[in-house]
């Protein structure tokens, strides 16, 4: 008899739900979802809150060199490549480089929105980065990272580096043509 009970006190209209209750219902369910999967993701021992710490710390001071200090650091590239991911008009190159460091949606969230702020409007732009970054494989992030060290490898083998990162470099002067004029004055 007390499981008819329980059927019928199931199948009763509930009473009626406050203001509110929807939305806090929604953020029950989302923070467990959350959780679930925040529990599920394995965890990158090479990344531990003190890089993340800095990449945030960075990124939120809106100095856009710092930031980019710290992401060379914690990728091991070089500066002029990190800054070459964060000036694109689009942030899917910084959303490879902060999967490669295998860190989770909410923390890359927060860094890349810190970054480009005018990409996230309204709701949809933000479940379009999440869906990016779900759908960006771990190791397809390591080889862009990978891609990176190699083309900078590349350039400083080939000698193409920059001498200043400013662009500026020293004229080509002859030696001895300089060592003429000094004595000359």
């Amino acid at each position: 008899m007390a499981g008819a009970d329980a059927e019928a006190a199931a199948a009763a209209p509930s009473a009626p739900k406050l203001p509110g209750s929807a939305a806090e219902t929604a953020r029950r369910r989302l923070r467990s979802m959350m959780l679930a999967e925040g529990e599920a993701t394995s965890v990158n021992p090479f990344v531990g809150s003190a890089t993340y710490s800095k990449l945030r710390e960075t990124a939120l001071t809106g100095n856009a060199a710092f930031f980019q200090t710290a992401l060379a650091d914690a990728l091991d590239i070089d500066f002029s490549t990190a800054r070459s991911l964060t000036e694109h008009s689009s942030y899917v190159s910084l959303l490879a480089a902060l999967r490669a460091l295998d860190l989770s949606e909410d923390r890359a969230f927060l860094i890349v929105v810190a970054v480009y702020p005018r990409e996230f409007p309204h709701p949809q732009a933000i479940r379009i980065f999440l869906d990016r970054y779900r759908l960006l494989h771990h190791e397809a992030a390591l080889d862009k990272v990978r891609g990176w060290k190699a083309e900078t490898l590349s350039r400083a083998v080939r000698g193409n580096t920059p001498v200043a990162a400013n662009g500026d470099q020293a004229p080509d002067v002859d030696k001895a043509s300089l060592g003429a004029s000094l004595k000359a004055s």
